[in-house]
């Protein structure tokens, strides 16, 4: 192989990354998870105790998580990622009937 052979081979393994950034991706993915949790707990906390409902912050939490599954299940193709995407959406559409 020749020096620009291995140029545009290292180039197109390395198109989404390193491992470095990779690594990096899936805790930030994680944290903005727990992090969207929270606030969702925290909203529907404070709604209860106001007496006000709080259907809409669960819908679109629960949506984030179908959505991000969905995505994860399209380019992993790992069936947890699709039950839970298709799980997520079963709690959405459960939700969205009740408002």
């Amino acid at each position: 192989m020749n020096k620009e052979e291995i140029l545009k081979r290292s180039q197109t393994e390395n198109m989404l990354g390193d491992e470095r950034d990779q690594q990096i991706r899936t805790e930030s993915d994680s944290f903005s998870l727990i992090f969207t949790l929270a606030v969702t707990l925290l909203l529907v906390a404070v709604n209860s105790i106001k007496g006000l409902p709080s259907d809409g912050f669960l819908a679109i939490f629960w949506a984030s998580i179908s959505g991000r599954d969905c995505l994860l299940f399209y380019r992993h193709r790992k069936a947890y990622h699709g039950i839970i995407a298709l799980a997520a959406a079963v709690f959405v559409s459960q939700i969205l009937q009740t408002i």
